[in-house]
């Protein structure tokens, strides 16, 4: 099942038509028929996704919009407003108490699933979006890469980490630190904006480590346009002293002070070709290796493998 989708609408035929257009897309459909009923189910079985009516007995689809949206346990839920109403303030009512999208009836069923599927994709994106660089998280860059997997046709994937950035956090704080990954995450949406295609990713899996999926052509200009700003950036990060002499003392993994070189960036990169990785798993333990080889070289390196 694609997810969980409760429709409320006291039109038995409209209800029947929802029900036949979403289960067809292996949706499973919940049915309320009036707005008492669609506030109960909404509370019992958060739902992936409402399609309310805004007429309907007892409270109407605008009750029910705002109660769902007060609700800490159901104020997530994407909400489709449904009505045969086109007064622009209904519209603006709906949209002031959290509706995410409105569809006036009669309403053609392809475009009902096209909304449907766009909100839930972007409300899971939301929810696995990294919070310090809204950029999207590990459940986002696992299902991209599966789907390019699926599609059988070549791309590249590009995994970047910050070299002694521990070092850095710790001497600085974690605001400071907190900092270099915002500006990690701003120089690769840049040059990936400037120099990638269209369709490139860019992902966050958590601390100083991020992911670009690209073309197979684009490894090179991005990898080195990125090396190239990150290493004119970085330095501005640190403090003069510390800028003049070119390093930082700070405590190791081992529990000893050591010395620690300005911030670098190691890049492993691997092309992906239809039949070489059958699994997600599989491409990450690949480019992670090409990562380990590119860290173990001085400065910032890109390694593809």
């Amino acid at each position: 099942m694609n997810g969980k989708i409760l429709v409320a609408d006291d039109d038995p035929e409209i209800q029947e038509l929802l029900r036949f257009t979403l289960e067809a897309e292996h949706y499973n459909v919940l049915v309320a028929g009036d707005g008492e009923e669609a506030w109960r189910r909404a509370r019992e079985e958060l739902p992936d996704l409402i399609i309310l009516d805004i007429n309907m007995p007892k409270m109407s689809g605008f009750e029910v919009c705002e109660k769902v949206r007060s609700d800490g346990a159901t104020c997530l839920i994407p909400i489709i407003m449904l009505t045969s109403l086109v007064r622009p303030k209904d519209r603006l009512t709906g949209i002031k108490l959290g509706a995410d999208e409105y569809l006036t009836k009669p309403f053609e069923p392809f475009e009902l699933v096209a909304r449907v599927e766009n909100l839930l994709r972007r409300m899971r994106q939301a929810l696995s979006a990294n919070p310090l660089t809204g950029l999207p998280g590990n459940i986002s860059i696992e299902n991209e890469i599966k789907s390019r997997l699926q599609d059988k046709k070549v791309f590249a994937i590009l995994y970047t980490d910050v070299d002694n950035f521990k070092a850095f956090n710790d001497k600085y704080g974690f605001e400071r630190g907190d900092s270099v990954i915002r500006l990690t995450a701003v120089i690769l949406r840049s040059v990936v904006s400037e120099f990638g295609e269209k369709d490139d990713f860019i992902g966050h899996i958590g601390g100083e480590d991020f992911v670009v999926i690209t073309t197979a052509t684009r490894v090179g200009p991005i990898a080195e346009k990125v090396i190239e700003n990150f290493d004119r950036l970085i330095p501005g990060q640190y403090d003069e002293d510390v800028r003049q002499r070119g390093y930082i003392w700070a405590v190791g993994r081992d529990g000893q002070e050591a010395r620690f070189p300005l911030m670098t960036l190691s890049i492993g990169a691997t092309i992906v070709e239809p039949g070489r990785f059958q699994h997600y798993s599989q491409v990450i333990e690949r480019v992670k290796e090409m990562l380990k080889v590119a860290k173990a070289k001085e400065g910032s390196t890109l390694v593809v493998g």
